[in-house]
């Protein structure tokens, strides 16, 4: 779980003028029931991976494992964009977020 999020927690860091425009939710996989379960098992991964620091944003359980089967995601970490609606686009990137971002910034 750990490889990818410090990539998003600098993403997160870097566009903070437009931290109106987009969130940034992490999903655990079903591996945990509850909250503090997740705090022990991301524990040496804060530690070692994330230097200490916690993530900006916010992790969501789906220990039911619904709505990553309603989103398509097949494998961690997957990236998704939702515009504005609420409407899934799709996989995305970083340069993906940062062209919507860009896009949005037009309008």
């Amino acid at each position: 779980m750990g490889g990818s999020l410090p990539s998003l927690t600098r993403f997160f860091d870097e566009h903070q003028e437009a931290k109106d425009r987009f969130a940034i939710l992490a999903f655990h996989d079903g591996s945990v029931q509850d909250f503090t379960e997740l705090d022990l098992k991301l524990a040496p991964i804060v530690a070692k991976q994330w230097k200490g620091r916690a993530l900006p944003f916010p992790i969501l359980l789906d220990s039911s494992g619904e709505t990553i089967a309603t989103w398509g995601i097949t494998g961690f970490p997957t990236t998704v964009l939702i515009d504005p609606e609420g409407k899934l686009v799709g996989a995305a990137g970083e340069a993906d977020l940062e062209a919507a971002l860009a896009k949005d910034k037009a309008r």
